[in-house]
């Protein structure tokens, strides 16, 4: 065994290292983040008209932009914060938003348009954060809100039911084949022409 060792010395010492490296790897690996909302509680909220604020009821709430910097700096509202989506995870992100929960003060989230900042609401919600809120319309490049006429007059409905999975749905798992009838292809023989042209 003295021997073994001695002779394989270098390939040892390797192997020693490729484990320490994976278990340091294994021990200081990123922390995953943990959903707080299921599926089905999200559609509920995406459909919840409370989570949509109008532009009237902003006043001391925290107004957060979801436009990209270069969009943010053309025009924007006194006090409102920029946190792109890009950078919405970010830690001085996740600070600003730790920060408003602690507080227990609302956040309004916004870009453009609604569809604009839906998706960092929803996701913002799923991580537990839930004091942030929707605004009902967007943004102008001039900086003033505009409330959209859909997001005035109409409430969101979506129709949860289909997207439920039913628990006795058969298994689909034989594919049946259709078989095409071979198709006879006639040649048409054209006649040269003797003259010009192309």
């Amino acid at each position: 065994m003295n021997r073994f060792l001695k002779k394989n010395k270098l390939w040892l010492s390797f192997l020693g290292l490729g484990i320490a490296i994976v278990l340091l790897a294994f021990l200081f690996r990123p922390v995953t983040i943990h959903y707080q909302v299921s599926a089905e509680e999200s559609l509920k909220l995406v459909n919840n008209p409370s989570v949509q604020v109008g532009i009237a009821d902003l006043a001391g709430k925290q107004i957060i932009d979801v436009r990209p910097s270069n969009i943010f700096a053309q025009g924007h509202p006194e006090n409102a914060i920029n946190l792109p989506i890009r950078q919405l995870l970010d830690e001085e992100s996740v600070e600003i938003f730790d920060d408003l929960l602690a507080s227990g003060k609302e956040a309004i989230l916004y870009g453009c348009d609604e569809l604009q900042a839906t998706a960092p609401w929803l996701l913002l919600q799923q991580l537990g954060y839930k004091n942030i809120k929707l605004l009902k319309g967007g943004i102008n490049p001039l900086g003033k809100f505009n409330e959209t006429a859909a997001g005035a007059t109409e409430v969101s409905v979506i129709d949860t039911s289909a997207f439920r999975i039913k628990t006795e749905v058969k298994n689909a798992t034989e594919i049946t084949q259709v078989k095409k009838k071979p198709q006879v292809v006639i040649t048409v023989k054209k006649e040269v022409s003797s003259g010009g042209g192309c």
